[in-house]
């Protein structure tokens, strides 16, 4: 690894979490600004203000008068993370201090916007840290969104019929417009692939799965060449379809029992005084029949709700353990079905097999989630660094009056769609071995 990245990522981690998650936004807005830029260049809008102006980042305005003066896009995106309140401010000089950051402001009508701008360093720092593709992205012919058109027009061809759009900016310029011959052409109903696209796809199939490997392009020799076999993501489908339904029918269970717990601990009603000793008793026996009722519901519910407990834990460990099979392999470059199994309805045994911890692919925006999310699973869940992130709205803090019951398995099953979210489709495999 480069000196100047291995220093970038030292600075990462240098912070504490409070400090990443901000640096994280104020990249995410950095690289957005970058984007547009370059969209508005390729449709002909220039933008010639120097990169001191096009990159400064509206951060909080002078008076704090977020109901008069609105919130900035860097406030908004610290509220949905958790670290927006009062130590903004020190958090941003922090990060000032360690040179990841320049602050500054303008004038504005009613006081003045204070504003920051990443630092060359800052922006090493946090892509090191957030980047999926810390070392930056491969080169290709196509952007993402060309290519991922193209496989749409190949997928299509297969199938012998034309993608069915109407006009395609996308097509039409990128696939068309740049490409002498060629790449697609437009026919009755739609675009498909010209020959010259057949064979452009088939000679950069390799270096523009390597560049953009979240998009889902068939190989171009067929399925049996495809190096992540579609079976994988069918096991953790399934895997998932039965933990979710276990969880959803835990929750029914719940309810039912909250419901006749309450039905069975109801008042007795209070006759009228009128009534005759007889229709009082008649009154008092009904009420006790439905409590007695509602108690055996709500007992029958009970026995449910534990058994359905212990069967979505055991579905969500074996997820778990499927998806780390998954996530291993693809590191490994190995098959991921020799070590996978569908899921089983109904095991004859409740044994728990060891998540082993999941070895790391060198990313660390992947490596620093997927120890937070293991450790989290057998128990022993990472210690925070600075202060815990505070769930607001723009009303203010959200107040949680009664702590919701922890459902089963939950911390398992973070887990297992943080890994199978990253292994679906080859992603991983793609983005760790671009020759594969």
């Amino acid at each position: 690894m480069p000196a100047r990245t291995s220093k970038a990522l030292e600075t990462w981690h240098e912070l504490n979490d409070r400090q990443q998650g901000t640096l994280a936004v104020i990249y995410e807005l950095d690289q957005g600004a970058e984007s547009g830029r370059r969209q508005d260049a390729a449709r002909g809008r220039y933008d010639d203000r120097p990169a001191g102006e096009w990159r400064s980042i509206d951060f909080a305005h002078e008076p704090a008068m977020r109901d008069v003066f609105g919130w900035t896009a860097l406030q908004e995106r610290l509220m949905w993370r958790g670290w927006d309140n009062q130590g903004n401010g020190s958090t941003m000089a922090a990060l000032e201090r360690r040179g990841l950051i320049t602050r500054d402001g303008r004038p504005t009508r009613w006081g003045r916007m204070h504003t920051v701008r990443l630092t060359r360093e800052g922006r090493a720092a946090a892509r090191a840290g957030t980047s999926l593709t810390p070392d930056g992205p491969c080169k290709a012919a196509l952007s993402q969104r060309s290519w991922e058109v193209l496989a749409l027009l190949w997928s299509a061809h297969l199938h012998d019929q034309p993608l069915k759009w109407g006009y395609s900016t996308t097509i039409e310029r990128a696939l068309i417009d740049k490409h002498v011959p060629p790449l697609a052409r437009t026919v009755p109903g739609g675009y498909e692939i010209t020959d010259r696209g057949r064979d452009f796809y088939r000679e950069h199939y390799a270096a523009h799965t390597a560049a953009h490997p979240d998009v889902r392009a068939p190989h171009p020799d067929g399925t049996d060449a495809e190096p992540w076999p579609p079976a994988a993501d069918k096991i953790l489908a399934q895997h998932r379809q039965l933990y979710c339904a276990l969880l959803t029918a835990w929750k029914d269970a719940t309810k039912a029992r909250k419901a006749a717990e309450q039905e069975a601990a109801a008042s007795a009603p209070k006759p009228s005084g009128v009534f005759p000793d007889a229709v009082v008793a008649q009154v008092e026996a009904r009420h006790k029949l439905w409590c007695e009722t509602a108690q055996r519901r709500a007992n029958l519910a009970s026995e449910h709700t534990d058994n359905l407990h212990d069967r979505a834990e055991y579905a969500a460990r074996a997820y778990t353990t499927a998806a780390l099979s998954a996530y291993q392999a693809a590191i490994a470059q190995a098959n991921p079905l020799e070590g996978m199994t569908p899921p089983i309805s109904d095991p004859d045994t409740w044994d728990e097999p060891p998540l082993p911890a999941p070895a790391e692919t060198g990313i660390t925006a992947i490596d620093t989630e997927t120890k937070k999310l293991h450790a989290a699973a057998v128990g022993r869940p990472v210690k925070r660094r600075g202060p815990a992130p505070t769930r607001r709205t723009r009303r203010g803090n959200v107040r949680v009056t009664e702590k919701p019951a922890a459902e089963p398995g939950a911390a398992l099953y973070a887990l297992a769609e943080h890994l199978r979210e990253h292994v679906q489709g080859g992603t991983l495999l793609r983005r760790l071995h671009p020759a594969s």
